[in-house]
């Protein structure tokens, strides 16, 4: 198996592992990421939702590329969720910042993993 393949595959398992932890605790995963105790339950189990659709759809067997790129698009609503909780007056600023950080770091990686693949 290809290293490229493994990596997809990876990045697909933490995918889902991360979408199924925002949607069997929503508020807990809220905290952890420093968003305020007002943050939506159904809001991160959107995102956890999303997370574990792009999670699954990496591990089908079939061409990456699309699911990688709808990956990205996530990212992006994910930072666009991490900024307005950052608005909130409750939210742990700090930990928000590290989550943002993060999913930057996620982003540049996922980005790559598409650009390669359409290369392919």
């Amino acid at each position: 198996m290809a290293l490229l393949t493994r990596v997809k595959q990876g990045v697909g398992i933490a995918s889902v592992l991360l979408g199924l932890a925002a949607l069997i605790a929503p508020r807990r995963f809220a905290g952890a990421i420093g968003a305020s105790a007002q943050t939506s339950a159904e809001a991160i189990a959107a995102f956890g939702s999303r997370e574990l659709a792009a999670g699954a759809a990496l591990l089908a067997p079939v061409k990456f590329g699309p699911f990688l790129w709808m990956r990205v698009a996530g990212d992006a609503m994910d930072l666009g969720g991490l900024a307005l909780a950052a608005r909130k007056p409750a939210a742990d600023r700090k930990l928000l910042a590290i989550a943002s950080i993060a999913v930057i770091a996620i982003t540049v990686f996922d980005v790559a993993l598409a650009v390669h693949d359409e290369d392919d």
